[in-house]
């Protein structure tokens, strides 16, 4: 989440496909949220989908921007389709998961509450309002992607963006994820420990994390062709 804005800043008229580590690794991880939902693995961390699913398809939007209409559309619809798995995922935790932790799954909302079927229902309103920013960052990210690969491109090549820009974007966008987004790390962090979940590093997702924060920092693929255009 606290890339998201560079990550948004680095595929602006860029010709490298560096946003497609962005959306490898939310692919993956709303697929293991997914199949440990479908598994009843979440316990009292079924409480977060719904949280999640309102944050995440935010700032998943910024993965789409590229330099060509190709890389957009394959951006535009890749981030579409994990924007509708993530909703997916949230509902199916609260219809199949949620309702083994009555009594038991405690969580923080001006004090401590115990999860019950009136608290239950509570997450149902915030979930159907979650659908609906859904289906309008759906629409955003195909069409938000395809101006930033067409538009967007065509209004700029007279003065590109430099690729240097992503890099005060990165704590800049961090800062201003933070402000915005505190309560959430706030409120997992809580969930985690009132309830005592522990569980193991996912490794694969700390690479693949690794790997899309190097992409990113890379120069864009349109500044080494300016280059050797120059030099030729």
């Amino acid at each position: 989440m606290m890339l998201s804005p560079a990550q948004f800043v680095s595929g602006l008229d860029s010709n490298c496909p560096s946003n497609l580590g962005f959306l490898a690794y939310n692919w993956y991880t709303q697929i293991s949220w997914y199949y440990s939902i479908k598994g009843k693995q979440l316990h009292a961390l079924s409480l977060l989908p719904v949280h999640f699913n309102l944050i995440c398809v935010i700032t998943y939007l910024g993965g789409i921007t590229s330099g060509n209409i190709f890389m957009g559309l394959l951006l535009g619809f890749g981030t579409g389709g994990v924007i509708v798995l993530n909703t997916v995922a949230a509902w199916t935790s609260w219809a199949t998961n949620m309702p083994e932790g009555y009594g038991v799954y405690q969580f923080f909302f001006f004090g401590w509450r115990t999860l019950s079927p009136g608290w239950h229902k509570f997450f149902l309103l915030w979930q159907i309002a979650d659908s609906v920013t859904a289906l309008t960052c759906l629409i955003a990210a195909i069409a938000g992607a395809i101006y930033a690969s067409t538009d967007y491109h065509e209004e700029s090549d007279d003065g590109k963006m430099p690729w240097w820009m992503r890099y005060p974007a990165i704590p800049l966008g961090t800062i201003v994820i933070l402000i915005c987004f505190w309560p959430l790390i706030l409120w997992t962090e809580l969930i985690v420990a009132r309830n005592h979940v522990e569980s193991a590093t996912d490794w694969v997702a700390v690479w693949l994390f690794v790997a899309q924060v190097g992409a990113m920092l890379i120069p864009s693929c349109s500044t080494y062709l300016g280059c050797f255009r120059r030099s030729s």
